[in-house]
């Protein structure tokens, strides 16, 4: 009978965690009517993971689209890392060097709810694993509450993406060139123009993230997508309808 119960009990944790391990933690908080935030903590002698992520009371597709991209990557990165981090700490230890530091997955999520017709949902996930720092990766899914569906920015927008590409560009020269003292010398200027219009190219999936608003939509560009790593993540804004 002992046996039995410690079964249901262990299947239970593994439903409430996504996955089965003794140092998991959920925690759930209220943030406001329309969804709640989940925080899902594990520490490993390999991979520390620090996520949270929306449950929204009312569109559960949503909720279990925005939980499973999260959480298979996380899975996926989970396994690379474990035998990884074991094999380079064992050749630190031939070599009499110290233990490697756990490894990191830190998931946030940005939530736009002011919008009558969308609801937005940005994923900011970053991973470390050695080196001098570790990706930021960028997801967003835009889900419009009439119809069921993830829409893209020309949809939502009405605009030709020739000119959501110009007004990226523009902003982001602005920005980055026009209003930038810390550019010293004519080649910078050049290499941030290239970044900038190879990132900002009018094609449709450089415009794939992005959050809608009341009355603007925000596009977000990851780390070496437009600008040097240094740069970290850039936004441009569009008036909206």
């Amino acid at each position: 009978m002992k046996r039995v119960f410690y079964s249901a009990l262990c299947l239970c944790l593994i439903t409430l965690t996504f996955t089965s391990c003794l140092s998991s933690k959920i925690e759930r908080k209220s943030t406001s009517k329309a969804y709640r935030t989940l925080n899902f903590k594990e520490d490993l002698e390999y991979l520390t993971t620090d996520i949270s992520y929306p449950e929204f009371n009312n569109y559960p597709e949503l909720s279990k689209r925005v939980k499973n991209t999260i959480f298979s990557n996380w899975e996926s990165f989970k396994s690379y890392t474990k035998n990884d981090w074991h094999q380079i700490n064992d050749v630190n230890s031939r070599d009499s060097k110290s233990s490697l530091p756990p490894y990191e997955y830190i998931v946030k999520t940005q939530i736009e709810t002011s919008s009558p017709n969308y609801i937005s949902v940005l994923i900011n996930s970053y991973v470390y694993n050695g080196g001098a720092h570790g990706n930021t990766t960028l997801i967003s899914y835009n889900y419009n509450i009439k119809t069921g569906n993830y829409e893209n920015i020309l949809t939502v927008t009405g605009i030709d993406i020739n000119k959501i590409s110009e007004i990226s560009r523009n902003q982001l020269y602005d920005r980055l060139i026009n209003n930038n003292k810390d550019i010293s010398s004519p080649s910078q200027i050049d290499d941030l123009k290239e970044m900038i219009n190879m990132g900002a190219f009018p094609q449709i999936g450089n415009f794939e993230i992005f959050t809608i608003a009341k009355k603007n939509l925000t596009i977000y560009f990851e780390p070496y997508s437009v600008a040097p790593y240094s740069y970290g993540i850039q936004s441009v804004n569009l008036k909206i309808e």
